[in-house]
């Protein structure tokens, strides 16, 4: 298609009068277009060009946008409860919503806390760590992504601007290379250690010269690093970190804000592995797109031997948010969803293998279910990142009408878990053409 030259002028007004209004810091990182509407896997402009959606709203518009059969629901339940806050008043959808998400996760997981969003329960599940173990300090993970509050920011490091101004004012986190296989910094796993670097990097370094294990009240990790990068890591790996939790009593939290509700190819991420959690943090997808909704799911040690832990906010877990939430698990019973994921990720495998043997300026190409990922670099010898090219590319697409998210280390790559496996090729050979265009134009 001939590229659409953007903004159109509607959207560039809107643009240009949101900007003289809106924090600096929103209004520079907004698409060069502003939305009329959107349905299913297909974004409007104000302009009435059409876009196919690849970023899903950061993987929190799971199953397209706008459905009927969940919006349905949560009208319903608007008009019959309006608001109410659930930390003083239970609604009697707030019960079915916590039996069914105990009976679809891990075993160990037995209690549930109410959030509003991903952000906030990461928040309440790192309160909830310090006080079940009376342990100061947490793990996280370089890479890794979980909210832009003050407490998320510090415990996150996708990259530093994140957490800028924040990190010197925030203690009681430590920080190891997320086991990404493509640029660990660790030679391989020494003879007679964990049988992971990684874990080998915590136990020999980390815990040998800087913590004293008896002061880590546990691990927070993506299972799958989503901005980051969309990253699997190895079946060793979670073999030799879920070992040494158990070894020195830390609490396993694994943020599913992303991973979760199928993004993976599994209901939930850690289904991949067998991995048992103490803790497991819900977002995004959970409100099916129509709602705002998360929650924090825990072990009885993390969650259910005390009291006195102030978690959630007002608006957690409102009646038509769990409405939303419970029709959005009701979807997954009636739809092929995790097949359909699986399906796409076979498209995903097949495209951007391809892509990458056609340019040496991909350094890697990943797909772990929906979550895709093209990591774009100057050399591969050096694997220096080429953020420019990632961005010049996420432009192009956009400009051919797809739209992607074009994260701090790849262009990532997130369509609905129901989009066509081939509406969805096309939109990848679309994201080939941009690259080859942005390549072109930067002379790489």
């Amino acid at each position: 298609m001939t590229p659409l030259d953007l903004p159109g002028p509607r959207s560039a007004a809107t643009l240009e009068r949101l900007r003289a209004v809106l924090y600096p810091g929103i209004g520079e990182h907004l698409a060069p277009f502003v939305l009329d509407r959107k349905s299913g896997s297909t974004l409007v402009d104000l302009d009435g060009n059409e876009y196919v959606d690849c970023a899903s709203a950061s993987a929190s518009v799971p199953l397209g946008a706008a459905r009927e059969d969940l919006i349905g629901p949560l009208v319903d339940a608007l008009r019959r409860y309006g608001n109410e806050d659930g930390h003083a008043i239970a609604s009697d959808l707030a019960l079915p919503l916590a039996e069914r998400l105990i009976s679809l996760t891990p075993a160990s997981l037995t209690r549930v806390a109410y959030a509003l969003n991903g952000t906030e329960a990461i928040e309440t599940a790192v309160k909830l760590m310090r006080r079940a173990t009376g342990r100061p300090i947490v793990i996280g993970f370089l890479g890794g992504y979980h909210g832009e509050t003050t407490t998320t920011a510090a415990l996150g490091a996708e990259e530093n601007e994140i957490s800028a101004g924040l990190r010197a004012l925030v203690p009681g986190f430590a920080h190891v290379p997320y086991p990404n296989p493509y640029r660990s910094p660790f030679a391989p796993p020494r003879p007679g250690g964990s049988g992971d670097a990684t874990v080998d990097y915590i136990r020999d370094h980390l815990l040998f010269h800087a913590i004293d294990p008896a002061e880590v009240a546990g691990v927070v990790i993506e299972p799958v690093l989503g901005s980051g990068g969309c990253v699997a890591p190895s079946a060793e790996f979670w073999t030799a970190l879920t070992e040494l939790c158990h070894e020195h009593g830390w609490l396993l939290c694994v943020d599913e804000v992303k991973t979760g509700l199928g993004r993976s190819g599994h209901l939930f991420a850690v289904e991949r592995w067998g991995i048992e959690p103490d803790l497991m943090c819900l977002g995004k997808a959970l409100g099916g797109g129509v709602a705002p909704i998360a929650a924090v799911l825990g072990s009885e040690r993390a969650l259910g031997s005390f009291d006195d832990v102030p978690t959630g906010s007002t608006w957690s877990w409102l009646p038509w948010a769990c409405a939303a939430a419970s029709a959005t698990l009701d979807l997954f019973e009636r739809e092929p969803v995790l097949e359909n994921v699986r399906a796409l990720e076979a498209v995903g495998r097949k495209k951007l293998d391809a892509l990458a043997e056609r340019h040496p300026q991909i350094g890697e190409v990943r797909a772990v279910g929906a979550f895709q990922a093209i990591e774009l670099v100057r050399d591969r010898a050096s694997k220096e990142r080429d953020r420019e090219l990632q961005d010049a590319t996420w432009a192009e697409a956009v400009r051919r009408g797809v739209f992607t998210d074009s994260s701090s280390t790849s262009l990532n790559i997130q369509p609905s878990l129901l989009m066509d496996p081939g509406e969805y090729g096309a939109a990848l050979d679309t994201i080939g053409e941009a690259l080859a265009a942005a390549i072109a134009v930067l002379g790489r």
